[in-house]
C-alpha cells in the first residue's frame, strides 16, 4: 500500500516538473501502480512500440526515475528491456485510462540503453543513468542523498 501512495504522489509531482507543452496534455489524475505496469507504450504515430515492465522506485524518496519497457518479442519472449526515463513519456487519457506515449522510433528503440537482469540499482549511479537521460534527451539530475 505504501509503495503505491508513494508512486501516486510521484506522479504527480513529475508531471508538475515537465515543459509547460507536456504539461498541457499530461495525465489529469493520480495514476496507480496497476494503472503502469504492463500498461502499452506507443509512439507519436500510435504504434504499439512495447510495455512497461517494471517501475523501479527509490525507497528513501518514492521517486521513479525510470520505467523498464519491453520492447519487441512476441508475448515476452526475445523482448529486449531498456530502461526510460520517467519524464521521457507524455502520459495522457484516453476512454479513462492512462495512456503512456514515447517519442520513439523501432530505430531509436533498438539502440536505446538496455538492462539486463533486475538490479536496477545500478541505474541511480551515475556512470550508468546519466548516458540513459542523455540518450532520452532529458535532463540529468543527481538522486537525492
Amino acid at each position: 500500500m505504501a509503495l503505491a501512495l508513494a508512486t501516486v504522489f510521484f506522479c504527480a509531482d513529475t508531471a508538475g516538473a515537465k515543459d509547460k507543452k507536456k504539461k498541457e496534455i499530461t495525465y489529469p489524475a493520480l495514476l496507480t501502480v496497476s494503472d503502469i505496469k504492463g500498461a502499452s507504450v506507443i509512439n507519436l504515430q500510435n504504434e504499439n512500440i512495447g510495455s512497461i515492465d517494471e517501475i523501479p522506485i527509490e525507497a528513501n524518496t518514492g521517486h521513479i526515475r525510470f520505467a523498464i519497457v519491453s520492447v519487441g518479442g512476441f508475448l515476452g519472449i526475445g523482448s529486449t528491456r531498456i530502461a526510460v526515463p520517467w519524464g521521457a513519456f507524455v502520459i495522457t487519457k484516453e476512454n479513462n485510462k492512462a495512456k503512456f506515449i514515447l517519442d520513439a522510433t523501432k530505430d531509436r528503440l533498438e539502440k536505446a540503453p538496455k538492462v539486463e537482469g533486475t538490479n536496477y540499482d545500478k541505474l541511480y549511479a551515475k556512470a550508468d543513468a546519466e548516458p540513459v537521460f542523455i540518450y532520452w534527451h532529458e535532463e540529468w539530475v543527481v538522486p537525492a542523498p
